[in-house]
Parts: structure tokens; sequence; C-alpha cells
């Protein structure tokens, strides 16, 4: 029976100032692996990051990914194995929901042989997310900007470095996406939007060109971030420990609770090390990684 495997790079949205448009591949993998069988029914089995917490019913996330394409292709979704390897820590801001989704469409497009091309699962994946910035990074890899012009995704893959690191610190705190949404305000000041507009017009070509010291003012905001610092102690003293240290900028990883700071190689351990000694300060445990630009987006690794 035909059977497909998927690996998924995490993600990292917004980049400060970037709301909703921009995102970046970071070389953190779920693996997902599909297989049509003969017994009626759909089973699922999760290993790692969410195991016992993620469900193993029809309600997990990757049904309805999955269900797009069978739906689109006339095909019905029975008789059906899928085994979830999550390496992508959950509600932490690293796109795992839009990793999941991702793999399912990708993973179905190859079994049924849809032909879909890039806009149409981006378009999907947006249907389910709604909002493009960490799917396309997933799926297309790297430095991604991306845009809805009249329903239709728009994106483009932009240069960045090799020589930059993304130093992650994620701690125990668990943000929701929609309670991270639901706290922002539906009206902004005009000169807000003017100021992440300035920033968004240096950050792109400062990450493009290695014009590292513009980035501590290039990944500043003023549209989301200060308004979710209320549900992440210690958010503004990890930026400022980051920075001290000499991270190139910091900023919140998505909607949180991971924070993100650009560093060379060489000053990445020190840096994620006092990122984690400021959020022990608020009695917050965190994780440290130390990742690189996934240049390569969801690929099919495997087949028979």
């Amino acid at each position: 029976m035909p059977k497909v495997k998927v690996t998924v790079p995490a993600s990292c949205a917004n980049i400060g100032c970037g709301f909703d448009c921009l995102g970046l591949a970071l070389s953190l993998y779920n693996t997902i692996e599909v297989e049509m069988v003969r017994e009626a029914g759909i089973f699922i089995e999760v290993e790692g990051e969410g195991k016992g917490i993620i469900p193993t019913s029809t309600e997990n996330i990757i049904i309805p990914a999955l269900k797009l394409i069978f739906d689109k292709t006339g095909e019905k979704l029975q008789g059906i194995r899928i085994r979830q390897i999550n390496r992508i820590p959950l509600e932490k801001g690293l796109g795992s929901s839009a990793a999941t989704r991702i793999g399912g469409i990708v993973a179905a497009n190859y079994l049924l042989k849809a032909n879909l091309s890039t806009a149409q699962i981006l378009k999907m994946a947006a249907t389910l997310e709604g909002h493009l910035d960490n799917a396309a990074a997933s799926l297309l890899g790297g430095f991604i900007a991306v845009a809805n012009f009249k329903d239709v995704p728009v994106w483009v893959k932009l240069t960045i470095s090799d020589k930059l690191k993304v130093v992650l610190a994620v701690p125990e705190v668990k943000i929701a996406t929609n309670k991270a949404r639901s706290i922002l305000p539906d009206r902004i000041p005009f000169a807000h939007a003017v100021f992440n507009l300035s920033r968004l017009a240096i950050l792109i070509p400062s990450l493009s060109y290695g014009l590292w010291s513009n980035l501590s003012l290039a990944t500043q905001d003023k549209l989301h971030q200060p308004y979710r610092a209320s549900l992440l102690p210690g958010m503004d003293e990890v930026f400022e420990a980051a920075l001290n240290e000499g991270a190139k900028g910091v900023f919140l990883s998505g909607s949180g609770s991971g924070i993100a700071a650009f560093s060379f190689e060489q000053d990445a351990g020190k840096i994620g090390e006092v990122m984690q000694k400021a959020f022990l300060k608020k009695k917050i445990q965190a994780q440290v990684f130390i990742l690189s630009v996934a240049k390569e987006g969801c690929k099919v690794n495997e087949t028979q």
C-alpha cells in the first residue's frame, strides 16, 4: 500500500516588525509518515513533543489537512495510518501547528498524486492556519516574505546569510495562538504603523546583505510584542540580556512564548545562557536551542 514520509521544519514568524508577513524556517524538524492501509479506520501514533496530549483521533489537526486533498481528488479518507514524530515544541511560537498541517497536505498531495501547485498548497494551509507566514516558511524553507492578493498567496524567498544563527530560549510557558491574537487591539496608532514600516524597510535588506549592526533596531516592534508581553513574564528582561551579551537582534518568536535572538555561532552559547538566566530570575525554566536557517522546506524523504 502507498506510504510517504515527509520532514517539515519549524518556523519563526514576524521577526519583530514583520507581523504576519515574514517567516524563517529553522533547523528543527517534525517527521510525518502517512500510509494507506486496507483496514478501515484512521490510526494515529504520536511520538516526541505532544505525546499523550495531541489527540490520536479525528480531532488531530492533521486530519482536516489530509481531508482537503482527499476531498479535492474525490477520494474517501478511510484506511489510513499516521505516525507523527514531533521535535517542535507545542504552543511556543515555533510553528508546530503549521508544520503538522503542511506535512499533512504535502503527504496527501504525494499519495494521491494531486499535483497541487505551491500556491494551492499555501492557500489550503492558510484556510486552516488563518495566516501564511509559518506555513510558507515550513513549506518553502529559508527567509520568506508573504502576502495575500485577492485570496491568492504571493511570496518572495529572500537571501539570508549562513553565518547567522538563531538562538531560541523556549520557556515552560505555553501561549495559544488564539489567546495571543485576542489580546491585540483592533486599531493601532498611525505612529505605530509608521514605526513598524520603517523597521521592516531596514530589516529585509539588512538580513539579505549582512548589515548586522542594523538588526537591533530593525527587529523592534509596536504592533504585537508590547501587548503580548503581558502573557510572558520576563520578556523584556530576556530581550535586554540577549542584546547586552552581543545578540544582533532579539524578538518574540511568532506569538511566543519562545524568544529568538540573531547571533554568530561563536556567541550563540553565551547568549542562550544569559537568556535562560533571565527567565530563571522570574522562576521560569527555559530550554535553549541554537539553530540554523533551514534553507529547504518540507521534503518527501522516503516512499514505498
